[in-house]
């Protein structure tokens, strides 16, 4: 009898050992606590998990080096849809809300930047307001810190680009936002960056009727005139098309345009229809152009920017030509104000201007 010899590879060994190896293990495949000297960039389901679960550790129980380190670990995988909608299940700004407290400015700072990433999604922006971030980030910008005023202003400028985001931010600090976003306009200590994040963060708040009422109450509109003033307006070009985007919301709505107009915008707003920015220029006409609806205010205007509107009419941006348009379409309604115009606008441009069946269109 001739025995069979099994010449495969699978094992026959059936013994205990064995068949541990082959079975699953069937144990946790994480340790049930937070291993807080163990921070690493985590992958897989649990990659944001892990470092909300590391940000949420006291202080006693991580230094602030390795809540840097989580911190900005956590901002760099909150670049898709996903880890944000992940992480705000996870209810992330809670936490990191908290961080804003903190005695560290880098921790203020990455704390006020992972804010401004949630603040991208509606979930997002909710989560930031329940935790009462917009509040705590206002402070922020009177921070002894630059980095930390820049980082604030940031994450309220993108609540703000939405309108449940704008709406949360003006009512946030007991409406005390859009006055302290104002004052930080003209803050000596702040860099021009956070100045012009103040000034876009105002702009996308005044683009309602009830956000020019709150700007109105806080006197934006001085606060905005001063800043053209400054040093940063002439060098600067995001400040100043920042600073005259929300002068334009302020100036077309009806009582927001009274108000401008007495405290001399008028003066203000003629400098900028030079400038070599076409926003700039789009801006300031936008403003001139809801200005000058009043009837007091359209000799004013043309004593003041009656040959920079003449010659804006040939500018090779078509929606600056219009405003310019405009602009000399409502102050002709002025015997006055149209005296002045016959002394600089050519046969052409006064054809074109007087010509009813032309209308400028607003922009």
């Amino acid at each position: 009898m001739v025995k069979h010899v099994n010449n495969n590879h699978a094992t026959r060994a059936y013994s205990g050992e064995a068949l541990k190896e082959r079975l699953p293990d069937l144990s946790d495949p994480f340790p049930s606590g937070v291993v807080s000297d163990e921070i690493a960039l985590a992958y897989g389901r649990r990659h944001v998990c892990k470092l909300i679960d590391v940000v949420s550790l006291p202080s006693s129980d991580l230094p602030e080096n390795e809540l840097h380190r989580a911190l900005r670990y956590l901002l760099s995988i909150l670049t898709n849809q996903e880890s944000k909608a992940e992480a705000v299940s996870l209810n992330t700004a809670a936490p990191v809300a908290a961080l804003l407290k903190r005695d560290d400015p880098e921790t203020r700072r990455l704390a006020c930047e992972t804010l401004a990433a949630l603040a991208h999604s509606l979930d997002g922006r909710k989560s930031a307001n329940d935790a009462d971030a917009p509040s705590a980030c206002t402070a922020l910008l009177k921070d002894d810190d630059g980095a930390v005023r820049v980082a604030a202003a940031g994450f309220l400028a993108a609540m703000a680009k939405h309108s449940d985001g704008a709406a949360y931010v003006m009512s946030a600090a007991e409406g005390g936002v859009v006055a302290a976003l104002a004052a930080a306009a003209n803050d000596d200590e702040s860099s021009h960056v956070a100045k012009t994040l103040a000034c876009e963060t105002l702009a996308l708040c005044t683009l309602t009727d009830d956000g020019v009422l709150v700007a109105l109450r806080g006197g934006t509109a001085v606060h905005l005139m001063r800043a053209l003033e400054r040093e940063e307006a002439r060098t600067h070009t995001a400040f100043r098309a920042a600073v005259a985007r929300c002068l334009k919301n302020v100036c077309q709505h009806e009582t927001g345009k009274i108000q401008a107009f007495e405290k001399d915008v008028v003066v203000s707003l003629a400098p900028l229809l030079r400038s070599r920015d076409a926003d700039v220029r789009l801006q300031a006409t936008g403003a001139l152009m809801g200005v000058t609806t009043e009837n007091d205010a359209k000799l004013a205007v043309m004593k003041a920017a009656r040959n920079d509107l003449s010659a804006l009419l040939r500018d090779p941006t078509a929606a600056v030509a219009e405003n310019a348009l405009a602009i000399l379409q409502n102050c002709c309604e002025s015997p006055a104000a149209k005296k002045l115009a016959l002394e600089v606008l050519s046969a052409r441009d006064l054809a074109l201007v007087l010509n009813p069946q032309v209308v400028g269109v607003s922009y």
